[in-house]
Formats: C-alpha cells, sequence, structure tokens
C-alpha cells in the first residue's frame, strides 16, 4: 500500500481535529463577525431570534430568487438552513441560480475540468438533496442524502459542498450507542453489513474490506466521502462515477493546516481516477467565475458570503 494511503488511514476525527481546532476556532469567529454584521446593515432580512441568520428561506437567498426554494423539498431542509453560514443554501444559491440562468449544465462539466462528459444527445438531469432509497445502498434508518445530483447518459455526479462545517462528516455509532470507531472496538452491526460501503473503502479508498477491531475504524472519518462515492457508483453503474467537493479553502479543514493536508488534497492523493470513478475538487472562489450567473448574484455573493474574484 502506498504512502499516500497510508496517510488517510493513519488519521482520525481526533488527530485532525488537534491540527485544526484552535485555527478554526478563529476563523469561525471572523464568520460568525462576517455575518453578524451583514445582518445587522440589513434589519428587514434578519431573525429576531439569531444574529446571523435570516428571517426566512427567501431572505437568505439572493434577490429575487425565492423560487429557488422550490429546488429542495421541505423536509430536506437542514435544521439551519437559514444561517448565513449555511452551505446548503449557498449551494442552492449559487448552483441553482447557474442551473436556472443555463439549464443545460454543460458549465458544470466545465467548471470541473470534465467537459467531455457533458452530452448533447440526452439532458443533464440535476436534483439538489437527493435521497436514496433505503434499498439503495442498503441503509436503515438514515439514508444517504447528496447535496447535488448531476445525471447524464455519460455519467453521474455526486456533488458535496462545504463552507464553514469543521470537516466532512464522520459515522454516528457513537452517538447512537451502536459501536465505536476507536481501536479495540466494532462498527454498529447496520454499518458493517453494508456491503457497498466496504466495498467502495477498498477499491477507491484502499481500506479493509472490512472492520479490523484492532484498528481504529477507516471508514468512520472519511464517512460521508464513502457513502457519497458508494451512492455515485450506484447510480452511474457501467457510465462514469463522478465525485465532486466544492469548499472554502479558508476554511482550516480544507487547507494545510499544522501537519493536516486538507480533504481535498487528502482525498486527491486517495482517489485516483480509475475504477470507473473521477474525483474533483475546487473551491467556491474558483468555482464562481465559471458559472453562468447575473450580476446581481454575483454582487450578493461577495457582499453576503465575501466571494470575490
Amino acid at each position: 500500500m502506498s504512502n499516500t494511503l497510508c496517510q488517510l488511514r493513519c488519521w482520525t476525527k481526533e488527530s485532525i481535529d488537534r491540527e485544526c481546532k484552535s485555527a478554526y476556532r478563529a476563523y469561525e469567529g471572523v464568520v460568525i463577525d462576517r455575518y453578524s454584521r451583514y445582518f445587522a446593515a440589513r434589519p428587514h432580512l434578519r431573525c429576531p431570534r439569531q444574529r446571523y441568520s435570516a428571517r426566512s428561506l427567501a431572505a437568505a437567498l439572493p434577490p429575487g430568487l425565492s423560487a429557488l426554494q422550490q429546488l429542495i423539498p421541505s423536509e430536506h431542509l437542514h435544521r439551519y438552513a437559514r444561517s448565513g453560514r449555511s452551505s446548503q443554501v449557498l449551494g442552492l444559491a449559487l448552483l441553482g441560480a447557474a442551473v436556472i440562468r443555463d439549464p443545460t449544465l454543460n458549465w458544470f462539466w466545465r467548471a470541473i475540468g470534465l467537459s467531455h462528459l457533458g452530452t448533447t444527445d440526452s439532458c443533464n438531469c440535476f436534483k439538489f438533496e437527493h435521497a436514496l432509497a433505503p434499498s439503495d445502498l442498503d441503509e436503515y434508518p438514515r439514508v444517504t442524502k447528496l447535496d447535488l445530483s448531476v445525471a447524464n447518459s455519460a455519467a453521474f455526479a455526486a456533488i458535496e459542498t462545504k463552507w464553514s462545517e469543521p470537516g466532512l462528516g464522520i459515522c454516528s455509532c457513537v452517538k447512537d450507542e451502536e459501536g465505536n470507531p476507536v481501536a479495540g472496538h466494532y462498527c454498529a452491526s447496520r454499518v458493517a453489513t453494508r456491503s457497498a460501503y466496504w466495498r467502495v473503502a477498498q477499491e477507491n479508498f484502499g481500506f479493509e474490506r472490512e472492520r479490523l477491531s484492532q484498528l481504529p475504524c477507516p471508514v468512520s472519518v472519511a464517512y460521508q466521502a464513502v457513502r457519497s462515492v458508494a451512492a455515485a457508483r450506484h447510480f452511474a453503474g457501467p457510465k462514469w462515477a463522478v465525485f465532486v467537493l466544492i469548499f472554502d479553502e479558508n476554511n482550516p479543514y480544507f487547507s494545510r493546516t499544522g501537519k493536516w493536508p486538507g480533504w481535498p488534497d487528502i482525498l486527491e492523493t486517495t482517489l485516483a481516477d480509475g475504477r470507473g470513478l473521477l474525483y474533483r475538487a475546487i473551491s467556491w472562489r474558483k468555482l464562481i467565475p465559471l458559472l453562468p450567473l447575473s450580476p446581481e448574484v454575483l454582487d450578493w455573493a461577495a457582499s453576503k458570503h465575501r466571494l470575490f474574484f
């Protein structure tokens, strides 16, 4: 096994936090101050109970684009969707506005450097908060939800949007008191039996095909990425499966911080193109100039999120 693959398997949530938590606290303070100032200057948009949240989902979106709300079923909205820090609403605002302006989605494939996967023989279909069926990956009680999926006759792409979150999501075995990712323990039985997860863990991430109790669980720390890749491979079938990470390069968890290389880079060293899978990562600041956005949406991204280009 190569050193790059060993690099990922040697990280745990605790070791990543040790490298990133101090820098993240400072970053988080700047982010909260930014949105507090934004809403203080626009009291008609501000939630009366939360200083950096909007009073409604429409108020959280760019002016004139409240119709974007219809792209996400209300039951799939995150609890803090109206917060300025919400990656869900940031993705809906920018990617949704781009889809409305150019529904061919050829801009999407160009932006991630895969223009050859943009096709003209069939439509590019998209879905925000794409919830899988329990039978797709044998998931119960919670199923994978993709922030955005884009599909055509050549490929299926699972897009993960991140903003100010402290890294990628991990498993909930400990929270549910059904398992523990720490060495010497076992995974929850419901996770241990999900063959699609462990097949992807082996074939795309270079881990063992099953949990070895004497070692930390390799799937836990990369849980969100493993689930997204498994979903992309499931829906792609014989087509190309694509996993896309969109992130804030100022977020310490997504940039080199101490000994931690950042999620975009560590996934790149691990998810080498192959076995039908392509991985691409791009920051919001690099992505925005490649999107077909109106001047009004660009002004909103700059004033609210400080996303200049």
